[in-house]
């Protein structure tokens, strides 16, 4: 048996103009340092609403930010890259593909990982009791998704600086009304993971939280790095089998 340590975060939207996903990256780089794996939960970059002119750049400048991250970590560590709604492209997707036949410390998951008694998503199944098949469309959608351009964008900022975002986000997914949707959306595409799982982190809502428990299971939210919703990265630990 191999006992290991990780680092859980999500949704840095990495970017955006109202993300301060890359200063809060950086303060608990201590804590990534010290960790045998990082998982980062779903829309670690947003393309919807990139600064940067145009997709080709911005899938550029996000591949960039990966291999720079995985040049930092150090030989014995892994990073664990799950995609979201906001960093699902196509194109994307395959430029991550690539990077992982290309680096050995790096893995690509679109939707779950598990680790040991661990489980993570994104969270964006949570939209609602979503089973597999409006998953897939949800996700097939976003993976055609466009940028917004400066306009929109510069009016999405406004919004998140009126406080609206954040209100909304705290009525459509109050905790255990999401969890719910959560244990939904995996009865629906994984059966049986309950019996195998101690806890579940995931991201996408925006709502920090903590160590709620359902039906034995413990569930965590990391937050966002979008200014004033919450950033609130996990520490977890778990257990393989080693041969």
């Amino acid at each position: 048996m191999k006992h290991q340590t990780g680092t859980v975060l999500s949704d840095l939207h990495l970017f955006a103009g109202r993300s301060e996903g890359q200063a809060l990256f950086d303060s608990i780089r201590a804590k990534i340092e010290k960790a045998d794996v990082l998982v980062l939960n779903g829309d670690t970059f947003d393309f919807r609403w990139s600064q940067f002119t145009d997709e080709e750049e911005s899938i550029t400048e996000a591949v960039k930010w990966l291999t720079s991250l995985l040049g930092e970590l150090r030989g014995d560590q892994h990073l664990y890259f799950l995609q979201g709604n906001h960093d699902c492209l196509g194109n994307f997707t395959q430029r991550l593909n690539q990077l992982q036949k290309t680096e050995a410390k790096f893995t690509v998951e679109p939707e779950i990982l598990t680790l040991g008694d661990k489980l993570f998503l994104h969270g964006d199944g949570a939209n609602w009791r979503m089973n597999g098949e409006e998953f897939e469309a949800f996700r097939a959608k976003w993976s055609r998704d466009k940028p917004k351009g400066k306009v929109a964008a510069a009016s999405y900022h406004a919004i998140d600086a009126l406080g609206i975002s954040k209100g909304f986000h705290r009525l459509y997914f109050p905790a255990l009304t999401t969890i719910k949707r959560i244990t939904y959306h995996l009865d629906q595409v994984m059966p049986g993971w309950r019996s195998k799982t101690a806890a579940v982190y995931f991201g996408h809502t925006h709502c920090p939280l903590s160590n709620i428990k359902l039906d034995g299971i413990n569930f965590f939210n990391t937050g966002s790095g979008i200014r004033g919703m919450g950033f609130a990265p996990q520490s977890f630990k778990f257990t393989t089998t080693s041969f």
